[in-house]
C-alpha cells in the first residue's frame, strides 16, 4: 500500500518523467532517493530513504520538505530546494544528520537535480542521498594515520625517504632535510642524488635501480653531501612496500650516519695489522727463547750432571778405598756430599721436567679419571707393599684433557698424599669431584699430616716446602708442576688443611 501511495504521489505531481522511469527503480536502490514539486512537497520516498530518516512513506509524501524535517532547516536543505527549482544541480557532501527517531545518524552527501517537463519548465526536483559515513570516517582514519607517521617520521633519529612505483622519491622527512640542508622540492624526484659523490654515483644508482626492477630489499653504502659541504658516508636501507592485495607500491627507507663507525673500522683495521705485526714478532722472539731455554736445558742436562758425577764418584771411591783410614766423621762428611749430589740430580731431573710443562701442544681428549686414579694407586701400593693404605676412588670420573699431563698430576697429588699419610697406621687417600659455583672441581684428599693454612699460599711454589726433609723427603717442584699444567689447561689449582688433620687438593680444568 505504501509503494502504491509513493506511486500515486508521483502521477498526481505532474511529473511524467520520473514516473515514466519507475518507481519501481526508486524502490529497489541502495540509495536514499526523493522527490518534491515546486512548493517543496515530498512526492518520493523509497525504501531507503525510510532506513535513514526511519520515517516511513506515507508519513512525508505531501508534506513540505522542512514541515516532515525541520531539523534539515540548519543543514541548508531549504536552499538546495530553491536553487534546484530554478534550475541549478547542487552536490552537498558531508551533511551531518542528527540522531532521528528511529533513522541512524551519520554523514551524507546529496545530489540535487532539477526535472523539467519536455518544455524545459522546472516542475520540481528530485535527490540522491548516500551514505558516507564509513568513507568519512576512513579518510578520517587516513588522515589521523598520516599525520601520525609524519610525526614520528619527522622526529626519528634516521634519515627516511618514501619512493613511488615509477622509483621517484615522494616523501623525504625533516632529518633528511636537516642533513643536506635542501627543501623537498629540490629532493624530490632524483633531485636528491645530487648530493651523492660522483665516485659513488654509478654504484648507488645501479643498486637502487636493480632493487626496484627485482622488488627487494637493498642495503648499500655511499657518501652524500651534507647542508656544510663534508660529504659522509651513509649506510642506505630500503624496503619494497606492498598493499593488502598485493600490488607493488614503492619503496621506503632508513639512511643512518657511519662515518665515525667507518673511521673506527679504519683504524681498528689498522690496529689490527699493528696488532698481527707485533704477535708475528714476539712469535719470533718465543721461538728464539724457547730454542735458547732447550739450548740451556741440554746444557743442564748435561754440563751440570758430568761434575756431578765425578763429585759423587770420587766420593764413592775415597770412601772404599780409604774406609780402613777414615774415622766415623769422615766417613759421615762423605756420605753427605754423596747424599747432596744425588739431591742435586733429582732436583735437576724435576726442573728440566717442569720445563718441559711450558712447551709442546696440549692433545686434548675425553678422558676417565678414575681409571688413571686406580693406575697410579696401583703402583704406589706396588712400591711398599707392606703399607695399609685405602683408596677410595669415585667411579665416572670425566674430564677432557691431556693424558699425559693430567697423569703427572694424579702422579703428583696422590705421591704426595701417600707420602704425607706414610705416618698413621690407617691411610687413606679419597679421589673424587665436587660442584664448585656450578662447575666440576676434582679432588685428592686424605688424612695424613696437613698443613698449616696460614702458610697454603706457598705450596704450588717452586722449591717451597711446609715440612723438613728429614721428615718427607721430596724436591718442592711437584706441586709447582701440577699448578703449570692446571694453569695450561684453562683451570686452577687451591687446597685446604690443618695441621695434623689432613689436606685436600682441588683442581678444575677450563677445557
Amino acid at each position: 500500500m505504501e509503494k502504491d501511495r509513493g506511486e500515486r504521489g508521483v502521477k498526481e505531481s505532474g511529473f511524467p518523467q520520473l514516473h515514466q522511469l519507475g518507481s519501481q527503480i526508486a524502490q529497489t536502490s541502495i540509495d536514499g532517493i526523493f522527490a518534491f514539486d515546486r512548493e517543496t512537497r515530498i512526492t518520493l520516498w523509497n525504501r531507503a530513504m525510510e532506513s535513514i530518516y526511519g520515517t516511513p512513506a506515507r508519513d512525508v509524501i505531501g508534506k513540505r520538505l522542512l514541515e516532515a524535517f525541520p531539523f534539515l532547516a540548519g543543514e541548508g536543505a531549504e536552499e538546495d530546494a530553491r536553487r534546484v527549482l530554478g534550475g541549478a544541480s547542487v552536490h552537498a557532501v558531508g551533511r551531518s544528520l542528527p540522531v532521528p527517531p528511529a533513522g541512524r545518524a551519520g554523514v551524507y552527501e546529496a545530489y540535487y537535480t532539477p526535472l523539467r517537463v519536455e518544455d524545459g519548465t522546472v516542475v520540481g526536483g528530485f535527490a540522491i542521498v548516500r551514505d558516507i559515513t564509513d568513507q568519512r570516517h576512513a579518510e578520517a582514519q587516513l588522515q589521523e594515520s598520516e599525520i601520525r607517521f609524519r610525526t614520528m617520521a619527522d622526529g626519528a633519529p634516521v634519515l627516511l625517504w618514501m619512493a613511488g612505483t615509477d622509483s621517484l622519491c615522494n616523501f623525504f622527512n625533516q632529518g633528511w632535510l636537516a642533513f643536506t640542508g635542501r627543501t623537498l622540492e629540490r629532493e624530490f624526484g632524483n633531485g636528491w642524488a645530487e648530493g651523492v659523490h660522483p665516485e659513488d654515483f654509478q654504484h648507488c644508482m645501479m643498486v637502487y635501480m636493480s632493487a626496484f626492477v627485482e622488488r627487494r630489499d637493498f642495503r648499500m653504502e655511499y657518501r652524500l653531501r651534507r647542508a656544510d659541504g663534508e660529504y659522509r658516508w651513509i649506510l642506505d636501507a630500503g624496503r619494497p612496500r606492498f598493499s593488502p592485495d598485493g600490488s607493488f607500491e614503492g619503496y621506503i627507507g632508513s639512511c643512518i650516519d657511519i662515518t665515525e663507525l667507518k673511521e673506527s673500522a679504519s683504524t681498528l683495521r689498522t690496529l689490527n695489522t699493528e696488532l698481527e705485526n707485533r704477535v708475528e714478532q714476539r712469535t719470533a722472539e718465543l721461538k728464539t727463547a724457547n730454542a735458547e731455554l732447550e739450548s740451556f736445558s741440554y746444557s743442564v742436562s748435561h754440563d751440570l750432571r758430568a761434575p756431578l758425577r765425578a763429585i759423587d764418584g770420587f766420593s764413592k771411591i775415597l770412601l772404599e778405598s780409604a774406609a780402613g783410614t777414615l774415622d766415623e766423621r769422615g766417613k759421615d762428611s762423605l756420605g753427605r756430599v754423596r747424599a747432596a749430589t744425588q739431591r742435586m740430580g733429582e732436583l735437576i731431573d724435576d726442573l728440566l721436567d717442569l720445563s718441559r710443562l711450558s712447551r709442546g701442544e696440549l692433545r686434548l681428549e675425553t678422558l676417565n679419571l678414575s681409571l688413571l686414579a686406580q693406575e697410579v694407586a696401583e703402583e704406589f701400593g706396588k712400591t711398599d707393599p707392606g703399607r695399609q693404605v685405602q683408596f677410595v676412588i669415585a667411579p665416572g670420573l670425566a674430564a677432557r684433557g691431556d693424558a699425559g699431563l693430567l697423569r703427572v698430576v694424579l702422579d703428583n697429588l696422590m705421591g704426595n698424599a701417600w707420602k704425607f699419610t706414610s705416618k698413621r697406621s690407617s691411610a687413606r687417600i679419597e679421589v673424587g669431584r665436587e660442584s664448585r659455583e656450578g662447575k666440576p672441581a676434582f679432588f685428592v684428599r686424605d688424612n695424613g699430616a696437613g698443613f698449616d693454612p696460614a702458610y697454603g699460599g706457598k705450596l704450588f711454589q717452586v722449591f717451597q716446602r711446609l715440612h723438613h726433609v728429614r721428615d718427607y723427603e721430596g724436591t718442592g717442584i711437584g706441586l709447582a708442576t701440577v699448578a703449570r699444567i692446571i694453569r695450561r689447561h684453562g683451570g686452577t689449582v687451591w687446597a685446604t688443611g690443618e695441621q695434623d688433620k689432613g689436606a685436600t687438593f682441588y683442581f678444575t680444568l677450563g677445557t
